[in-house]
């Protein structure tokens, strides 16, 4: 073989694999599934066998334990939910990243088969049939008087403000706004009927 015959065959060998490299995508996998029209649905199909492997006869992936870290992470993206609904969920999927993004997409989080609720844990709205966490009313009335303890009889007219504590300057404050109430609903009538 001369020299040129040589060069030409590596000009063409180094070519193709330029050219492979070239053409190789450098998307991430997810991406290209919506790029491709007729393996969109083998893919999709594959995805679910990974994510649901107890379907079609696959044999299961070992799982990592859950452990209260794992749950710990889960819950503060997802307070309203009960920790049995987090540690079933991530004995299902194994992975604190794939719980979240079942949260993220708005997905039921149900309890465990057979899980019974012990009387010491409050039923809140599900018992009214409101089983959306993201649905309930969270807002509980409290009274200012009662939380700081201030007595709505008292003067407190006196003091200077700048001479009192945290906690007093707080019931002065929940005693100011009291008696400025009281003081409104006397001329307001408008105000007067709607707290009737």
């Amino acid at each position: 073989m001369d020299q040129s015959t040589l060069t030409l065959l590596l000009t063409i060998l180094v070519g193709f694999v330029l050219l492979k490299w070239f053409a190789q995508s450098d998307q991430h996998p997810s991406a290209q599934q919506l790029g491709s029209d007729g393996a969109n649905s083998e893919l999709a199909g594959a995805n679910q066998n990974r994510a649901h492997p107890t379907r079609r006869g696959t044999a299961r992936r070992p799982r990592r334990p859950v452990s209260p870290d794992m749950i710990e992470v889960v819950q503060s993206l997802a307070p309203h939910l009960h920790v049995e609904q987090i540690r079933y969920n991530l004995e299902e999927t194994g992975s604190v990243e794939v719980t979240v993004e079942r949260f993220l997409r708005g997905d039921d989080f149900p309890f465990p088969p057979g899980y019974r609720a012990s009387p010491t844990e409050p039923a809140g709205d599900r018992s009214a049939g409101n089983t959306d966490p993201r649905k309930r009313n969270n807002i509980r009335p409290d009274s200012l008087l009662t939380k700081f303890n201030v007595d709505p009889e008292a003067d407190l007219s006196g003091r200077d403000f700048k001479d009192l504590d945290t906690e007093e300057r707080k019931q002065f404050m929940v005693w100011q706004a009291r008696k400025s109430m009281e003081k409104r609903l006397e001329t307001d009538e408008r105000l007067r009927e709607l707290l009737k």
